[in-house]
């Protein structure tokens, strides 16, 4: 008897057919107001009023140089730089740190920690406490605090998955190095961290995406607008009742290059940090 196929069963054509077409709509849902916001960068602005999917009448190409004269963006990129490298450097560096301890002694301090940072991923940010905290330390409205706080918020999730992946690692390699007379800290900077590469490749992308996006954070925490970052520069372009949505969204259009660049070019670094981190210790 002839054995059929499985790829010519109907049911599993249906399958994948279901599976192209669910891709598709969400493909479409993401795609959609992307497309919507580069139209409008290039319309008019009684045109950008409408907000909707026709194309313009007449292609604006000026309003981007209008968003980088007069929009304070060479000031926002490099805010927006600074802050983003001190979060993302300081978030992996501690999260490192931090998970190496948890995963490798374990105990009712270290496992406390643990369920702490699970607690801490459903637990909501608290604004008003945190801008008071931060007038008490005398860095209320510094980069110093936003970037603090923007590392606080990064921490749980982050250090969740270094557990994950450090506790894969073989500890003999720390008896080792231990036996060679290797201390705590050189044990993991010259021996742990380098291990730590492809989880670490996630790390980097996964917060710098969210400390270049930052909007909330930077909006109650940054009350002057010189150090403000490139998302927050559309207030630049309101005016006493509304905004010009065409400048609004070339702006939007600038601020989202760089970071749209950065997360296409390592989204296979995403997807490979993830699945090594996400094993059950």
């Amino acid at each position: 008897m002839t054995r059929r196929n499985p790829r010519l069963r109907p049911g599993r054509l249906l399958a994948q057919a279901a599976t192209y077409v669910v891709a598709a709509v969400l493909a479409l849902v993401y795609l959609a107001p992307l497309y919507l916001v580069l139209l409008t960068s290039l319309k008019s602005s009684t045109e950008a009023q409408t907000m909707s999917f026709s194309l313009p009448r007449s292609w604006h190409l000026d309003n981007y140089r209008t968003v980088i004269e007069t929009g304070n963006a060479f000031q926002a990129l490099l805010n927006s730089v600074v802050i983003s490298v001190a979060v993302t450097l300081g978030t992996v560096l501690a999260c490192s740190m931090a998970a190496f301890v948890i995963a490798r002694r374990p105990g009712r301090v270290t496992g406390g920690v643990y369920s702490y940072l699970l607690t801490g991923l459903i637990a909501p940010f608290a604004f008003i406490p945190a801008i008071r905290l931060l007038q008490e330390i005398g860095l209320g409205g510094s980069y110093l605090g936003l970037i603090l706080t923007d590392v606080a918020v990064q921490i749980p999730f982050i250090t969740l998955i270094y557990v994950g992946f450090i506790r894969q690692l073989p500890r003999e390699i720390d008896e080792a190095a231990l036996l060679d007379g290797a201390g705590s800290l050189r044990l993991f900077f010259t021996i742990i961290f380098p291990l730590l590469r492809p989880v670490s490749s996630t790390a980097l992308i996964l917060v710098f995406t969210y400390a270049w996006n930052e909007f909330q954070n930077v909006l109650f925490l940054i009350p002057d607008s010189d150090r403000w970052t490139l998302p927050m520069t559309v207030f630049t372009f309101q005016s006493t009742h509304s905004f010009d949505y065409s400048l609004v969204c070339a702006d939007l259009v600038l601020t989202m290059l760089p970071v749209v660049a950065v997360y296409l070019t390592a989204q296979k670094y995403i997807v490979n940090g993830m699945v090594a981190g996400a094993v059950k210790a």
